[in-house]
């Protein structure tokens, strides 16, 4: 039962990440997009065919996110498939442990959105409050 919660959690936050990559509405600092924008040739791109935007060009901050989830997920699918196809009763220890590593994924996933949001809203306050001979 603790596998297919721990599977669905990674599931959920792949889900997040896409949609994080993917939503234009936050005002990010220019600054910040084309300094951590993932190279032309970078074999993150190669694996999967991310496609800049007009403003908004894929970076390393909401990539990497996609890529771990998506090995947290192949990893609790494994487990998952394990615990359904050998019928094999788990420990208490093991699910404990299920338990605080799928608690520990969330707490980590939600720290550093939370992180990055407010890096992001603190970088893009500061340029705009910025004098105009400085922003030119």
């Amino acid at each position: 039962m603790n596998t297919v919660i721990i599977f669905s959690i990674n599931v959920l936050l792949l889900l997040m990440a896409f949609a994080c990559q993917f939503d234009t509405r936050r005002p990010t600092s220019t600054r910040l997009k084309y300094k951590y924008r993932v190279k032309d040739n970078s074999i993150l791109r190669k694996i999967i065919k991310f496609k800049d935007k007009q403003f908004y060009p894929a970076n390393y901050f909401k990539i990497i996110p996609i890529y771990l989830y998506i090995i947290f997920s192949i990893i609790s699918f494994v487990f998952l498939i394990i615990d359904i196809s050998t019928n094999f009763y788990i420990s208490n220890t093991y699910q404990s442990i299920l338990i605080i590593v799928g608690f520990c994924i969330i707490a980590t996933s939600l720290l550093y959105t939370i992180t990055m949001i407010i890096w992001w809203e603190l970088i893009d306050y500061l340029e705009r409050k910025k004098p105009k001979e400085e922003k030119k």
